[in-house]
């Protein structure tokens, strides 16, 4: 196993390290300056290239391994099935990550899908809410364009 962590990119690993964290591809993206696709990519390549099905065992590899390279050799490493408490120690390209987000804070949330999002996350209140307001755009919208054309018409007439 220690030939093919030695396979993996620097990206790969910030990339690792970020989801080693529990971070979403989308705020990986964020703090790493990247699209969420091309994060995608690169943490399918290091599940590929670790042999592994998913980007969770691909991170828990290598933070095992770069935790039993900072453990004295006499030191039996840690059980891997264990989540160490705070992971932000293992995070060593110096990468800087935005602030963690609470879901208990309020957030816009707009009806139509963001960069990165694949679902629709707004509930029927929020729904019910966004189609009125929208529709009361579309009617002033179309009484704005209804009263141009009139005023061309007495402009013509």
């Amino acid at each position: 196993m220690t030939g093919t962590i030695e396979q993996l990119t620097a990206r790969e690993r910030d990339c690792l390290r970020l989801v080693a964290r529990g971070m979403s591809s989308k705020e990986i993206a964020l703090a790493l300056g990247l699209s969420p696709l091309t994060v995608d990519g690169y943490l399918k390549e290091a599940a590929r290239t670790l042999g592994v099905s998913s980007r969770r065992e691909a991170a828990r590899i290598l933070t095992a391994h770069e935790d039993a390279s900072l453990q004295p050799p006499e030191t039996p490493p840690q059980n891997l099935g264990a989540e160490p408490v705070d992971l932000a120690e293992t995070v060593h390209s110096g990468v800087p990550l935005p602030p963690k987000r609470s879901e208990a804070e309020p957030r816009f949330r707009v009806p139509f899908l963001r960069q990165g999002r694949q679902t629709n996350d707004l509930d029927p209140l929020n729904r019910l809410m966004w189609i009125f307001g929208l529709s009361i755009l579309m009617l002033i919208a179309v009484a704005n364009f209804l009263n141009g054309l009139g005023a061309l018409w007495r402009i013509t007439s």
